[in-house]
């Protein structure tokens, strides 16, 4: 490797800015502008790239015409969980940002799924079900006014970004489909994940590994460019951005404020995203700091600008994991990129969830048992017989009870298991048996006297 490259400069950060601005130009586009060679600008990327320390990759954020849904979750974890919730949510292609934060969640989530349906399942079948999860709160997002993809370095000068802007205007993320754009089709979702893992690859190589002609790949990347379904994003490691800190603000403000705002707050250097959400707080601000103790003076400049708008909550990242689907160190490196595979079955494996209702429920047997109810008392019979039970349920047949009038006849003795006892045998009626009482003591007695007429 070249030594005049082995480190970090000021040129391998102003090849990612340039990047940012236009991120599938050529070399030999950029390097004018960056005042280097061609060749020395495909070895710094190459170098930066293989250490994780910057990548350029694509979102593709639409399904049909459509916009898929969006939100963010906050995970509450048992106590010394947080770890393993962390890498297990890691993996999920539907979760492009996972990062464990301050306040009162351990987890805040930022997840992209085709439909509320989706949401539904990854909610309830895959993020619910994991060991040590306690509990979510769940906030749809149901407009980005400043994305990710928009935040910029500051190592170029306004002269050299002015230059770059016309080579990235076909690489910008739109907000929004043009009218009467193409939608994005099933076939083009091999394209749209191999761009997510590197958005730099030249056509040739993508023709390559999708089988397809290159004119092909070059039609399709077009047009989904022309619709707005590409977000690109350069990133640089933030151990070496000098932005390390992220920072999350849930504020609130009144519905008809919002587009002014998102603008203000996207005119400042540190935001770094700004949507509208739904629950108790209906706006979402991210940003990028210098220092820990510049969030106070962010949040007081941003409502210093705002007068109406409320800042109910923030919260510092402490390790972000994962970010537009690349696994991070915690010095910020790319480890990997988990393909982000939206379309996909949120829960894999978990079956179809179906509430049962509570008559439907069944033991490990069977139907469930009868409602417990209390037993029906028995009924004296009458002149015709015994009469039928009062209730519908089957209940041990009533006997009936002796003729003297009550008001309620005492419940049937329960059947004894006991054998009946043999009958005596008969004596002469000069000599009867003599008679034992069960609550006198057995103990000999004299014969009773005989009877008077024997």
């Amino acid at each position: 490797m070249d030594s005049a490259i082995s480190a970090m400069d000021d040129t391998d950060r102003a090849l990612v800015h340039a990047l940012q601005l236009a991120p599938r130009a050529s070399w030999e586009r950029l390097a004018p502008v960056l005042g280097t060679r061609p060749d020395t600008l495909a070895r710094r990327w190459e170098r930066l790239t293989a250490s994780g320390d910057a990548w350029a990759s694509a979102l593709a954020l639409r399904t049909g015409v459509h916009a898929p849904s969006m939100a963010w979750i906050e995970v509450t974890c048992a106590a010394g969980s947080a770890p393993g919730v962390g890498r297990a949510l890691t993996g999920d292609p539907h979760a492009l940002r996972v990062e464990h934060v301050t306040g009162g969640r351990d987890l805040l989530l930022y997840v992209v799924v085709p439909d509320l349906p989706g949401l539904y399942r990854y909610l309830s079948c895959r993020v619910q079900r994991i060991p040590g999860v306690v509990g979510t709160r769940t906030s749809m997002v149901t407009a980005v006014h400043y994305g990710p993809d928009r935040w910029r370095l500051d190592q170029l000068t306004p002269a050299q970004s002015a230059q770059l802007a016309p080579l990235g205007q076909g690489s910008r993320a739109l907000p929004a489909a043009a009218p009467g754009a193409a939608p994005m089709t099933e076939g083009d979702r091999p394209l749209a994940m191999a761009l997510a893992r590197d958005a730099r690859r030249s056509v040739a190589s993508l023709a390559r590994e999708l089988d397809m002609s290159e004119s092909t790949v070059r039609r399709r990347l077009a047009r989904l460019e022309a619709a707005g379904a590409l977000h690109f994003e350069c990133v640089l490691a933030h151990v070496h951005s000098g932005w390390p800190v992220s920072a999350t603000l849930w504020a609130e403000v009144a519905e008809h404020e919002v587009p002014e705002c998102a603008a203000t707050a996207a005119g400042l250097r540190e935001t770094r995203a700004c949507m509208s959400t739904t629950g108790p707080w209906n706006l979402v601000v991210t940003a990028r700091l210098r220092a820990v103790e510049d969030l106070s003076r962010y949040t007081a400049e941003l409502t210093r600008r705002l007068p109406a708008l409320r800042v109910a909550d923030t919260a510092v990242s402490l390790y972000v994991r994962k970010s537009t689907a690349q696994e991070l160190d915690r010095q910020g490196r790319r480890v990997r990129c988990v393909t982000p595979d939206i379309w996909s079955d949120p829960a894999p494996g978990a079956g179809d969830e179906t509430p049962l209702s509570p008559d439907s429920r069944a033991g490990p047997t069977g139907p469930s048992r009868p409602r417990r109810s209390e037993p029906a008392p028995p009924v004296r019979a009458g002149p015709a017989g015994p009469s039928r039970p009062h209730q519908p349920e089957p209940n041990p047949p009533a006997r009936a009870g002796p003729t003297t009038p009550s008001r309620r006849a005492p419940p049937a003795p329960a059947p004894s298991r006991r054998a009946p006892p043999v009958p005596a045998p008969s004596r002469p009626l000069s000599a009867p048996a003599p008679l034992r009482l069960h609550h006198q003591r057995q103990h000999p007695r004299p014969p009773l006297p005989a009877h008077p007429g024997g």
